[in-house]
């Protein structure tokens, strides 16, 4: 370990030749390109080409840390993920938070490079400074609970914690996502099925070394400077009570929750998963990732009479979103049912949830019929249905394996492309962008395709009052993106801006590396990743024509609540957008921007 955050190594493991070898990892490249999804993006740039499958052998995971990773510095528990994605065909990446990341950093590493493809199922045992690919013969097939129990086992550690895929990734679904300790997930974009492309099940990791930071009592002191902060700041208490589900009374009062496949924007049943309820009827106790003051997480249970006893963490809001009200779903004993049916077979629960309403909404026009859904009512709200629906998807069956290659794919074979609420082939989260105009953009210029995370600018929105103008949003989406952009390669988790300030961010910086970051470098450093994003879609024939949305958005008005009447002018929002990027107007960065960016 260097004395400056960095581990100062990176992990590469060849799953073909079976070949481990380690890396120097400068700090310069954490000075350039921050850390995390920064470093994500520059080596899924240099060694992985645009223009291959998704699930070619010539893809990889690449998984990065932030500097602050396995610091005392709030909420640096996020570690990303990078690769070409088998659903989108773009460039994607994924966040997870929890334990796994600050874990790899503690055995010596701040990125593991996955590359090539076993013969036969595998999973990698990193201890420290020894490394082995292990057998998975008798993993494979296993959900996610029983594969990290099983691990835990046969490693007799009950401490080391796995990220690994379900029965969805072994079966190469374009929506499977990666699950680390059983409940994080790196959640969008198929990540799940890349890594079950590789035949390799799981990464488990168990480290014990020392991060040592350039000022480890200047840290200390800013840091009991930052938690009081977090206790007097309105946001992060009430996400300590209620969870990300305190956003549901909100969104959904202000009409722009997804209900019914997108063809509503509130309900009065919503209600009944309003925050302070979801803590009343399910949460148990509280959880909390590696060094957050707010414990966001909710374990969560409830005894019915349809499925017997569910426990599980969460759901969260986006997961409650998209398979709950996005399904017509009224009741928490159906979300809590199919959020750990996702959570078991290791599907991205957005996605998938965005899946089942496409299929609801096929099955009530007439679109599918009982012979195409094997006798399943996929009738809004009917949960057992849906329940059945995922175990299709995860295992591909029936036009469960329409659904698997993803919601753009299946709406084209059944005839109803209109109907597939999605961006570059990736679902929405919950925000119908007629009710926030901001977030069409958000949407529609996601690197990754229709992904909240990129720009979530929502919030500023409804507190300026100004959600439904079209005007002045390119400048907020442009500068959220590149706070987002700066925020995932350092490593910590959104929620705890709610505390942890830009200008402290960057005194952290300096005390964890030595190196005085300023906010100019910080922000030139976060437009130069969202641009090499960019161009890595461009180099695979992405341009403005990609950028969209679907038509229920920009032709169909809202049809009731506060948001009636809303509909989205994309082309106006689109051209101002790219001239605030310094884009050209079909969308592609030019070249006066790129050599500023040196890139």
């Amino acid at each position: 370990m260097t004395k400056n955050g960095i581990a100062g190594q990176l992990l590469r493991v060849n799953l073909t030749t079976k070949k481990i070898t380690n890396e120097q990892l400068p700090l310069e490249m954490f000075i350039d390109y921050l850390g995390g999804r920064g470093l994500g993006a520059f080596y899924l740039d240099k060694e992985v080409d645009p223009k291959i499958h998704g699930l070619s052998p010539e893809n990889k995971l690449i998984f990065f840390n932030g500097p602050f990773s396995g610091t005392m510095v709030p909420g640096n528990n996020k570690i990303n993920v990078a690769f070409k994605s088998p659903l989108t065909n773009t460039y994607s990446y994924s966040l997870c938070g929890g334990h796994f990341g600050p874990e790899l950093k503690f055995a010596g590493y701040d990125g593991l490079i996955i590359e090539g493809k076993s013969e036969e199922p595998v999973y990698l045992w990193i201890d420290n400074d020894k490394v082995e690919i292990k057998s998975a013969d008798k993993l494979w097939g296993q959900k996610i609970a029983d594969t990290d129990h099983l691990i835990k086992e046969e490693l007799n550690d009950q401490k080391i914690h796995v990220a690994c895929i379900g029965p969805a990734g072994e079966n190469q679904v374009n929506i499977a996502c990666v699950t680390s300790d059983v409940f994080r997930e790196f959640g969008r974009g198929g990540g799940g099925a890349v890594m079950g492309s590789k035949n390799l099940k799981a990464i488990a990791v168990r480290g014990s070394k020392d991060v040592e930071v350039a000022d480890p009592e200047g840290l200390m002191e800013l840091v009991a400077g930052l938690y009081p902060n977090f206790k007097k700041n309105p946001k992060a208490q009430i996400r300590r009570v209620e969870g990300t589900n305190e956003l549901v009374r909100g969104i959904n009062n202000a009409g722009f929750m997804c209900t019914k496949n997108f063809s509503e924007g509130t309900s009065e049943a919503n209600k009944e998963f309003e925050g302070s309820l979801f803590r009343e009827k399910v949460v148990y106790n509280d959880v909390s990732c590696y060094a957050c003051p707010i414990a966001c997480g909710k374990n969560s249970a409830i005894v019915s009479t349809k499925y017997g006893a569910v426990k599980l963490e969460g759901p969260e809001f986006e997961t409650l979103g998209l398979l709950g009200t996005n399904c017509g779903l009224t009741n928490w004993e159906d979300v809590l049912h199919v959020s750990a049916i996702c959570d078991a077979l290791g599907l991205d629960s957005i996605t998938a949830g965005g899946c089942v309403s496409l299929a609801m909404e096929c099955f009530e026009k007439g679109i599918l019929t009982l012979k195409d859904t094997n006798g399943l009512e996929l009738s809004f709200g009917n949960g057992k249905a849906e329940a059945e629906l995922l175990e299709m998807i995860a295992y591909k069956k029936g036009i469960g394996a329409d659904l698997a290659e993803g919601p753009a794919y299946a709406a084209e074979k059944w005839g109803a492309p209109e109907l597939a609420m999605h961006s570059k082939g990736m679902t929405f989260a919950v925000y119908d962008p007629r009710g926030a105009k901001g977030m069409a953009l958000t949407y529609a210029t996601s690197p990754k395709g229709a992904h909240h995370m990129v720009a979530p600018v929502f919030g500023g929105e409804m507190a300026a009052g100004n959600r439904f103008e079209e005007k002045g949003k390119e400048t907020l989406v442009r500068n959220t993106q590149l706070n987002f952009a700066a925020v995932d390669s350092l490593g910590f988790c959104a929620t705890c801006q709610n505390g942890f300030l830009r200008a402290d961010q960057l005194k952290a910086f300096k005390l964890v590396t030595g190196y005085e970051l300023t906010e100019e470098k910080m922000l030139f450093n976060a437009e130069r990743i969202f641009n090499m994003e960019r161009m890595y879609n461009v180099k695979n024939g992405f341009a403005r024509k990609d950028d969209t949305l679907p038509k229920r958005f920009t032709e169909e008005p809202m049809a009731f609540g506060e948001s009636k009447g809303q509909v989205v002018d994309l082309e106006t929002l689109l051209d101002n957008y790219y001239a605030a990027m310094g884009w050209n107007n079909d969308g592609v960065p030019t070249e006066e921007k790129l050599q500023a960016l040196g890139l």
